[in-house]
């Protein structure tokens, strides 16, 4: 059962984010944030997998666990990060282990890589 579901990219990338919400759920527990998702109501393709909303910005989480994590101009994320005056930050999770650093599109929030593992790791130290 295990096996099939890591040769399964699709299911582990559910998973993942799955694990990546549990994470961010438990990190804000005793505070005043809400967590949530985005989803354009015009476009049921754009969507932000996790949006934490504080009382005056929001932190945005999008989960990318596969091979490729380029984003194009017209995702959510980039979107809302180029356009939203209340973010105060933007993360693209990724799989592969050298993604970390800023996106190489030009946002007035830089959106930041990181690997899965490094994410969950640094929200399960609270």
């Amino acid at each position: 059962m295990i096996d099939n579901i890591l040769l399964d990219s699709k299911e582990l990338g559910i998973r993942v984010e799955t694990a990546i919400f549990k994470h961010i759920y438990n990190f804000y527990l005793q505070t005043n944030a809400k967590i949530g998702y985005f989803r354009k109501s015009s476009d049921n393709q754009k969507e932000i997998d996790v949006v934490v909303e504080f009382p005056h910005s929001k932190s945005l989480i999008e989960v990318k666990f596969r091979e490729d994590t380029t984003l194009s101009e017209n995702e959510a994320i980039v979107e809302m990060s180029q356009k939203e005056k209340n973010i105060a930050s933007a993360i693209l999770v990724t799989k592969r282990p050298e993604d970390y650093g800023k996106v190489k599109i030009s946002t007035k929030v830089p959106i930041i890589k990181i690997p899965a593992y490094a994410f969950m790791y640094l929200f399960g130290r609270q």
